[in-house]
């Protein structure tokens, strides 16, 4: 009996020793496990980057018929489709105006992969030294997170504005959905840039630059037996404006009724009508658009008096200009844009002396 009641004490006095083992234990494993989970998603990442920049150098020409490289699942080889070729030299010869530069088509699809190739970039320098990386923490890399982010949108809008669905011989209705999901999956990873565990944020890097190989594999699909009207494209997404480096946050405020149905995300020109001074001391209205697709930050609610205030995301040279027309113009007004419309075009003023001569 004595032997007995020897060990159950001895056992209860290990006890309190061997809990903070098992713990130990339990966290050394969850740590490993997790480590295990990172590079396996960093190689997928690696792959997902190596298609990327595959079907970026289809866009340019210069991609033998026949690639090889390695990837996570070992070595892959992509065959480019015999039309492609072809193709691309049509896009390349088919011009394209962006704002005042002459583009062409095959470089409008490039800039999409380019702006996902600046995040993958991104994630790498998060990656451990020994594996190539520069052991940055992924939350101090938030600014050029979103300057990818806008890069990509802006990509897509110039995509959509021209309307080339019919790409790729009718497939580009189904690369463009690639894309637009890779915005919506950077978007939300964005939005919670900070996500605390490094396996959380490779995981949401992988969604994102998944979309690559998506992309290139729509390349080795049959073309759709219909095109889609107008090479309007089928999916889209639309991410929410960010303020990034050098940009400026400008409070306006409006009578409600112009605020009606703006809410943050929508494109807006400003306005302002003004006194100018003619000829012989005469005077005319001027209606003038100052500044072009400013996108809305935020839209409040009417006060008391009926006024309500909008911000919005100017450079700061635009910021001058809408300061100076709200003390100085008679009055100004907002126009909202539709969808997807962010081009600047060359406006004249308005005035009656030109409509009534």
């Amino acid at each position: 009996m004595t032997n007995k009641y020897s060990l159950v004490l001895a056992l209860l006095l290990l006890a309190p020793l061997t809990a903070p083992l098992r713990a130990a234990d339990e966290e050394a494993a969850e740590a490993k496990a997790a480590l295990n989970r990172t590079e396996a998603l960093l190689e997928e990442i690696d792959c997902y980057s190596k298609k990327g920049e595959l079907f970026f150098e289809y866009l340019k020409g210069g991609v033998p018929a026949v690639y090889k490289f390695r990837c996570a699942k070992g070595r892959e080889t992509m065959t480019a489709p015999a039309w492609l070729a072809g193709e691309v030299s049509s896009m390349t010869a088919r011009e394209v105006q962006v704002n005042k530069e002459t583009w062409n088509e095959a470089r409008l699809w490039r800039e999409p992969l380019a702006a996902l190739d600046e995040f993958s970039e991104l994630v790498r320098k998060t990656r451990p030294a020994k594996t190539g990386g520069l052991g940055l923490p992924h939350k101090f890399l938030y600014p050029a997170c979103t300057a990818a982010l806008t890069r990509l949108d802006k990509a897509l809008a110039a995509l959509r504005r021209e309307r080339l669905a019919g790409s790729f011989g009718g497939r580009g209705d189904a690369v463009f959905a690639s894309f637009a999901k890779a915005l919506a999956e950077l978007d939300a990873l964005e939005k919670t840039y900070d996500v605390g565990s490094p396996v959380t944020f490779y995981e949401k890097a992988a969604a994102v630059l998944r979309n690559q190989e998506e992309a290139l594999a729509a390349l080795f699909a049959d073309a759709p037996a219909r095109r889609p009207e107008n090479g309007a494209f089928s999916a889209d997404y639309f991410a929410a404006p960010r303020q990034q480096a050098g940009s400026r946050l400008v409070p306006m405020a409006f009578p409600a009724w112009q605020l009606e149905g703006l809410k943050r995300g929508d494109r807006v020109d400003l306005m302002v009508t003004y006194e100018n001074a003619g000829a012989g001391g005469a005077k005319d209205l001027i209606t003038a658009t100052i500044i072009q697709a400013a996108p809305v930050m935020y839209v409040s609610k009417a006060d008391a008096s009926g006024q309500g205030m909008v911000r919005l995301i100017l450079t700061p040279v635009q910021a001058q200009y809408a300061a100076l027309a709200a003390v100085q113009g008679r009055d100004l007004r907002l126009a909202a844009r539709c969808d997807g419309d962010a081009e600047s075009r060359a406006l004249e003023a308005a005035s009656f002396k030109k409509i009534i001569k």
